[in-house]
């Protein structure tokens, strides 16, 4: 054998040990802080199942202590809130936080937290149980999305050899959707799906970014099985209509899954707990939060310099403030 072929098989041989040894690190440090997560998240719970058995006795002192201790093991970023009742809001435990305000020890106000805290157990046991289990839809998923990528991509560069201008905007158009995707589904599970307007964006965004790129790239695929006589065209055109219909199923049912996940599941269970708040209460949020949102607006205007637009934000907030002191004034 001859020099140089010995040291490339040693190059070849090192750098493969050293990806290998790269790799083997990488797994054993997160197989390490996944580890660690779950020892202290296990730690966490036991010690809320302990709150909630003190929570449950008859002895007040001990009560007192127990929402002290339960303070200290909630998400700081809940605390009074400035924007109420959006999903955000659950996430960061501001329902418990606002539970605890001026807390009187009463039954129903105990019931209440306790109840909140089950939820809350449940919902960390399955949210951990789902971080070390592997999701076989997601990876389905991703593996299509990147051959579809791959597919667009194709398609980019072919259409822009042979100026063909249609197919080169369709491409990038689908292209840039299909890299868009991971993105969306993370924005849309953070709408709150009980307003119209939530509602609307994730219409539109289910058709433009999810619906769109898939129709193109199933009109991509007919015209490679066309042009290479895989499959007689005639034939296509027949199962075409069915294999619409399954991809804009598929697609949605997906969609809705990723969007309505163990998070959402957590707010819907809370939001069933709270149906009984009354009418002025509802109100009283609601108001409450378009003011929010106003001042927010007024802010930003400010940044831009339109004097116009921040007289009719300040015109309207104080409008609503109005209309919110008349509800409180009238109810107590």
């Amino acid at each position: 054998m001859k020099t140089d072929e010995i040291i490339k098989l040693i190059a070849a041989f090192g750098i493969g040990t050293i990806v290998s040894a790269i790799f083997s690190f990488i797994k054993s440090t997160k197989r390490n802080q996944l580890d660690y997560i779950t020892k202290e998240r296990s730690e966490w719970r036991k010690g809320i199942r302990k709150i909630i058995v003190k929570l449950l006795g008859s002895d007040l002192d001990k009560k007192k202590i127990a929402v002290n201790q339960l303070k200290t093991q909630l998400n700081p970023y809940g605390f009074r809130r400035n924007y109420k009742y959006g999903k955000d809001y659950y996430m960061a435990d501001g329902h418990i936080w606002d539970e605890l305000e001026d807390f009187d020890f009463s039954e129903n106000r105990i019931q209440r937290i306790v109840q909140y805290l089950v939820l809350l157990l449940k919902f960390d046991w399955e949210r951990s149980k789902d971080e070390v289990g592997i999701d076989q839809n997601n990876i389905i998923w991703n593996a299509l999305r990147w051959i579809l990528i791959v597919l667009n991509s194709v398609m980019l560069v072919w259409a822009g050899q042979v100026n063909n201008e249609k197919n080169t905007y369709f491409a990038l158009i689908s292209l840039i959707l299909l890299l868009l995707q991971k993105r969306t589904l993370k924005l849309l599970s953070g709408l709150n799906l009980d307003s119209r307007k939530s509602q609307f964006a994730f219409f539109i965004a289910f058709i433009f970014v999810f619906l769109l790129p898939y129709i193109y790239s199933i009109h991509l695929v007919v015209l490679l099985l066309n042009f290479y006589k895989i499959i007689k065209l005639s034939l296509i055109l027949s199962i075409l209509p069915i294999l619409f219909i399954v991809i804009v199923i598929s697609s949605e049912v997906y969609v809705l899954y990723q969007i309505y996940n163990l998070d959402s599941q957590y707010v819907s269970k809370i939001k069933i707990l709270n149906k009984n708040v009354s009418s002025y209460e509802s109100e009283e949020f609601e108001l409450y939060n378009k003011i929010y949102e106003l001042e927010e607006e007024i802010d930003r205007v400010k940044k831009l310099k339109k004097s116009k637009d921040i007289e009719k934000s300040k015109k309207r907030r104080d409008r609503l403030q109005k209309k919110l002191d008349k509800l409180i004034k009238e109810n107590n």
